[in-house]
């Protein structure tokens, strides 16, 4: 952004700063910059805060129509030396959250990598996409003079349509060796077909090792907003920007975020006491049958031990901890082939929890080697492994439940060649019945009881029997709405306890999405406006940020009301409440205490928006 002060180092108010945005018809390809006024914080903050205030003029009924918008922007730590400061956002109306009546509504995606960091060091805050180019094509942002202004190509891609995601950004690697990318995949160019398409975005150890390792903006099917757009990639070209000497105390602040409490959980159990990152959810989950197996259904067994990490360890793999580009949390856990040496040979796949156990426990494979494969296709198809990985374990139950009428082939529990069929053809795009998602095809059979999602969006890799708040995330149970281990660690029931955590302290995971920073991250809100003061000069206060955080949510759920979203859309699949005796919590989300708690949790939500001015 750009400030207005004279760099001074008096402390600055929102409306010190200007916004960097581009608005681009795609159809016409012309390109109109524009300089933006800072409102208010959420402006000046960007993500999701500003996201949202644009998505409120832009409502449409067709995400995929060349009228609808798609937005690119950045938060306000994105690109610095802060630590973990690398998110990338896109937002649209999605093409997979909807209403029962099929009203699309608004969300976000967000990728870490190093695509974020090229678009600020060309001055690029904010894009704001509209229409749809002629032929595939790509669009490359690039500066070919050191301080000239910043300019945007459009090159034909049609020499990219087709390529896995790897393949596809190693060619542009060799072709544009300065930049980084943001590109679809086969499932984004078949968008018609598949609404959980992501965008893959480019990473430094990707382009220097040549392995499959972009990072994804998954949820929500914004790879199929730009596929629709017939936008295939898009380059940040330019060389690192050298900026002014970090300011003392960022030294340790990102010492913290290394190495320090709010961040040990997902760093490995060898670094500063870490905890071995989310695939440790296996040994905090598994004990207790609160993990998904067999479509959210736990089997009160030991079949999932072959999926610990360290029985993978004992060969023929070796884990590495390694990282995004400067992170010292090293938060990703890369899965290689042990070679003759013992040590790491080819690289197989980035083993996340979810994606990890929606393609493996959760659809009955308890094979390493099987899970490795089919992580390998949905990362090239560039799908996101969430909601893939939920409609497969959906379908697999359909098909048990109905032998006599089976779908996708007849994919079973286990079935490992006919679920890595089935992935390939839904990236494809000739398996559309079952890359329209959970809610549509549960829909269409007539069986919404165990198809486990709200509001289209398909549960992330935790038992929505412990996590009633599931239906009130806006982008996703796991990273929009922090319940989801609520029961584990508290073991809380009550009505009043689970009012509060879906209206109030499940919204502090948001705050990051507007920030530009990492959720592994882990900082306190005062390390954060230390940041923010350092870098930028803003001031802002933890009741500031707090109110952000709020509004933030509160323009999103206003959006999905003014989409025509009722009580009705807040709902569960009504297995989810059924109780499980080999599930060792409490059993507690009963369909009469939800509907309660629907109810007392649409009133507050209510009152909360009168009370920050955003009436429906």
């Amino acid at each position: 952004m750009i400030s207005d002060t004279d760099g001074n180092g008096a402390a600055m108010k929102p409306q010190d700063f200007r916004i960097r945005s581009f608005r681009i018809d795609l159809s016409t390809q012309v390109v109109t910059p524009e300089t933006v006024q800072c409102e208010d914080l959420e402006d000046a903050l960007g993500g999701i805060a500003r996201g949202f205030k644009l998505l409120e003029h832009c409502a449409t009924d067709t995400p995929y129509d060349p009228s609808a918008t798609l937005i690119l922007n950045l938060g306000i730590l994105s690109g610095t030396d802060f630590m973990t400061g690398l998110r990338t956002y896109f937002h649209a109306y999605s093409p997979l959250k909807t209403s029962l009546t099929g009203r699309p509504s608004a969300m976000w995606s967000a990728g870490s990598g190093k695509f974020g960091t090229k678009l600020r060091h060309l001055d690029v805050d904010e894009v704001v996409f509209t229409g749809r180019c002629e032929k595939p094509t790509l669009l490359r942002i690039h500066r070919d003079v050191e301080g000239g202004a910043v300019e945007f190509s459009f090159e034909d891609a049609s020499d990219l349509v087709g390529m896995q995601v790897n393949p596809k950004i190693m060619k542009l690697r060799d072709k544009y060796p300065n930049a980084h990318f943001a590109v679809i995949g086969p499932s984004g160019e078949n968008f018609e077909n598949c609404r959980y398409a992501a965008i893959a975005l480019s990473t430094e150890n990707q382009l220097k090792s040549g392995d499959n390792k972009p990072r994804f903006c998954g949820r929500g099917g914004m790879g199929g907003v730009m596929g629709s757009k017939n936008l295939i990639a898009i380059v940040a070209d330019t060389k690192d920007r050298s900026g002014p000497k970090s300011p003392p105390i960022l030294k340790e602040l990102n010492q913290e975020v290394a190495r320090g409490k709010g961040s040990a959980k997902f760093r490995d159990k060898t670094k500063f006491g870490g905890g071995g990152g989310t695939w440790a959810n296996y040994d905090a989950l598994n004990p207790v049958h609160a993990m998904p197996e067999m479509n959210f259904v736990p089997t009160g067994t030991k079949v999932s031990l072959p999926l610990f990490r360290d029985n993978w360890e004992q060969g023929p793999y070796v884990v590495k901890d390694e990282s995004c580009f400067r992170c010292g949390i090293s938060c990703h856990k890369n899965v290689y082939d042990e070679n003759e040496n013992g040590k790491a040979g080819k690289f197989r796949a980035k083993l996340d929890f979810e994606p990890l156990n929606l393609l493996s426990s959760n659809i009955g494979i308890f094979e390493p080697e099987e899970c490795l494969e089919l992580c390998e296709v949905v990362d090239q198809y560039c799908m996101d492994s969430i909601s893939v990985g939920t409609t497969l374990s959906y379908a697999m139950e359909y098909n048990r439940r109905n032998p006599d009428k089976p779908i996708a082939h007849g994919v079973s529990y286990g079935d490992y060649k006919t679920a890595h069929r089935v992935l390939e053809e839904i990236g494809q795009g000739k398996l559309p019945e079952l890359g329209q998602g959970t809610l549509r095809l549960s829909q269409q059979l007539n069986a919404p009881q165990y198809a486990m999602q709200s509001k289209g969006m398909e549960y992330a890799a935790y038992l929505p029997q412990t996590n009633p708040g599931y239906p009130w995330a806006l982008a996703g149970g796991h990273m929009s709405m922090k319940t989801y281990l609520l029961l584990l660690v508290e073991k809380e029931t009550g009505m009043d306890y689970w009012v509060d955590a879906i209206t109030n302290r499940g919204l502090a995971i948001l705050r990051d999405d507007f920030l530009g920073v990492c959720k592994f991250s882990g900082m306190t809100d005062d390390n954060m406006i230390k940041a923010i003061g350092a870098l930028t000069g803003l001031k802002v206060s933890a009741e500031e940020i707090q109110k952000t955080i709020r509004r933030a949510f509160l323009r999103g759920y206003r959006l999905e009301r003014r989409q025509g979203f009722t009580d009705a859309d807040y709902t569960m699949p009504e297995e989810a409440h059924d109780e499980y005796p080999q599930i060792q919590l409490p059993h507690f989300n009963t369909r009469e205490f939800f509907g309660e708690l629907k109810q007392k949790v649409t009133t507050r939500l209510d009152e909360m928006l009168i009370e920050e001015g955003l009436p429906v």
